[in-house]
């Protein structure tokens, strides 16, 4: 069994959000919105992919951080077209219930990245960790 935990995870994840962002770790919590609550824009996200591959000693590919691959449905069912499917939806509001206004019919996969949080990377993370059947914590 992996001594890898999803605390340990979130807590590294915080931290490289903080180094990336420059903010102090009292700032970040598990629910902040990278985008919405820290202020966060397209090239910081790819900056923190960067910082989390060295993190964690692991590629990262875009995909590793989207929460639309974490539904773990095929791709022609979360979307089509862009616009998120009715099944796609009832998924993410499920996991976000916080996000009814952003997660309505019609809603667009680039409207996600609104909702990406520090325990939501720390998710995928895991995930990713756990299939590579890593040890690192």
């Amino acid at each position: 069994m992996s001594d890898l935990t999803n605390e340990s995870v979130t807590t590294r994840v915080a931290r490289c959000v903080a180094q990336v962002l420059a903010k102090s770790p009292e700032e970040i919590s598990p629910t902040s919105r990278l985008i919405q609550d820290l202020g966060a824009d397209s090239l910081d996200l790819v900056e923190l992919m960067y910082v989390l591959e060295d993190e964690f000693g692991m590629h990262l590919e875009k995909q590793d951080l989207s929460l639309s691959a974490q539904l773990g449905l095929p791709e022609n069912e979360v979307h089509q077209n862009e616009v998120l499917t009715p099944r796609a939806l009832e998924l993410l509001r499920e996991r976000y219930p916080h996000a009814a206004d952003i997660l309505v019919a019609g809603a667009t996969r680039a409207r996600l990245a609104t909702l990406i949080t520090v325990e939501a990377l720390a998710f995928g993370l895991a995930k990713k960790l756990e299939a590579k059947g890593s040890t690192h914590a």
